[in-house]
């Protein structure tokens, strides 16, 4: 069984309000702060509190400033690259940073692209804040401390209207131009006036989680409310999240097996092909069941490569990470697709005196494919002193009469 958490936004998402709710659904308030002790040591001290956002119960996230000061102060423009290194730099677990940098990098690559910059000369404002790696780091180390194999996301409440900004000349409009590039291909429905739904909080969303329109089936073990700073009429300013167990369909006879994947991918334009092939190797030890290149022509007629993997949820992270450390990319695309699957079992054929495994699909008990292993078939070649694929031919053979059998458990 795999750990899901479903991220109901029921009136709005902000970095605290999401890590308000982890820690309101168990996850470790000690585990939580220790790890952003590592990136900010001696600047926060965090704690919450219960309240109530229309007549809901809650819980708010209260920061107080630890006595260290911020090294990138408060007004000035920090450079993207700085919170990449901070967070470099911090002793963490590889879960939490690993997840922690998806988030920070889909941030400063969704910033790069609606200012049309490189993201290496991006500047941040209000987002280069301490808060930002607070919040980020926070809920990767709650996600952490649940078990959190895998995220869903509902449908996101974004307000309209307008915001003065610190950095910008007069009122920005809402929903942000960033909040809105991170929010594309997930599900959004409007919710009056004002910022529901924060840049950090719309990272923490796209980057680990994925949309779905209705509740998933699930065996629910815990809830938690995170609840906004604000308490406005009409609506709870909450986020809620559900944990539990995914529940497993079961599979109908004669029928194949049916999961809910991942496509992640990133168009390429400037790495020779061993360096291709390595990082589709590296996708493939992060966890991707596969891995592919598939040539394009984009923009001034450069001919490029968009390298996809195929993976579970719950590993979407791990390979995110894999993309970033591989590739050139500044963005990695994501989207859910459904894969029907034949069951799968290994068997052996004997071809003379060796045995070979072989790969056998299955649909409703019977064998659908059969295919050698090759690593088998390599093997007897060379204690035989013979071609590959002489011996890969006798083991087909072989294998073609598992084709007509059935299985039994």
């Amino acid at each position: 069984m795999s750990r899901l958490l479903y991220v109901d936004v029921v009136g709005g998402a902000a970095g605290d309000m999401i890590l308000a709710a982890l820690l309101d659904a168990g996850a470790d308030l000690d585990e939580v702060r220790s790890a952003i002790e590592a990136v900010l040591p001696g600047r926060f001290a965090i704690d919450t509190e219960p309240v109530r956002r229309a007549g809901l119960r809650a819980r708010l996230l209260r920061i107080r400033d630890g006595g260290q000061a911020s090294p990138a102060g408060s007004l000035r423009p920090r450079p993207f690259r700085e919170l990449i290194q901070v967070l470099d730099a911090a002793p963490l677990p590889h879960s939490v940073s690993s997840r922690a940098h998806v988030v920070l990098d889909a941030l400063g690559a969704a910033e790069a692209h609606v200012h049309g910059i490189d993201p290496a000369e991006l500047l941040l404002h209000e987002l280069g804040d301490d808060d930002t790696l607070l919040d980020l780091v926070g809920v990767a180390a709650g996600l952490e401390s649940l078990g959190v194999d895998r995220i869903l996301v509902s449908a996101i409440p974004l307000g309209a209207g307008a915001i003065e900004s610190h950095h910008a000349h007069g009122a920005v409009p809402l929903p942000a131009t960033v909040t809105l590039e991170l929010l594309k291909g997930f599900s959004v429905r409007g919710a009056g006036v004002g910022e529901t739904v924060t840049p950090t909080g719309a990272a923490i969303l796209a980057a680990l989680g994925a949309p779905v329109t209705s509740f998933p089936d699930m065996r629910i073990q815990s809830v938690g409310y995170g609840a906004g700073n604000d308490d406005p009429p009409g609506y709870p300013n909450v986020v809620r999240v559900i944990l539990g167990e995914a529940a497993v369909e079961p599979v109908q006879p004669g029928l194949p097996i049916e999961r809910d994947l991942l496509v992640l991918e990133a168009n390429i334009d400037d790495l020779t092909p061993e360096l291709v092939a390595d990082a589709a190797g590296a996708l493939l030890a992060a966890g991707a069941f596969d891995a592919w290149t598939t040539p394009v022509v984009m923009k001034k007629g450069r001919p490029a490569l968009v390298l996809s993997a195929l993976c579970e949820p719950s590993a979407a992270a791990r390979l995110r990470q894999a993309f970033f450390e591989n590739t050139s990319s500044f963005g990695v695309r994501s989207y859910p697709v459904r894969r029907a699957e034949l069951e799968r079992r290994t068997m052996t054929v004997s071809i003379g005196e060796d045995t070979v495994r072989v790969k056998v699909g299955l649909l409703g008990g019977r064998v659908m494919s059969a295919t050698p292993e090759h690593d088998d078939v390599a093997e007897v070649a060379g204690r035989r002193g013979l071609p590959v694929r002489l011996v890969y031919e006798e083991a087909s053979a072989a294998a073609r009469s598992l084709r007509f059998a059935t299985t039994e458990d």
